[in-house]
């Protein structure tokens, strides 16, 4: 493989992985930016996959209202288009 091909590659894999965050951060804890994984609000110590899905699902189910399942349901959409992406820059689609 040449020099070119593989600064493309890698290229590519930097900003795929910058494609998984989010400017407006985690929700209740927007300094951490990262929506595939990171830490959830209820463990500090390790980390959690997809930690907005998981604690707006968390809060969900305590409180059983429909603003908290749309909340659920806006995480999973802020999460699809961070995939979807991450696809687009490692299909050469977006650079």
């Amino acid at each position: 493989m040449d020099h070119l091909k593989v600064r493309e590659l890698n290229d590519r894999l930097m900003m795929a992985e910058r494609a998984f965050t989010d400017r407006d951060g985690l929700l209740g804890i927007p300094w951490y930016k990262h929506l595939i994984y990171g830490p959830s609000k209820h463990n500090n110590y390790g980390s959690q996959s997809f930690p907005g899905i998981y604690d707006a699902a968390k809060m969900a189910r305590s409180l059983h209202s429909a603003e908290s399942w749309s909340q659920v349901q806006h995480e999973v959409w802020r999460v699809s288009r961070v995939i979807k992406h991450a696809s687009l820059v490692l299909s050469g689609q977006l650079t």
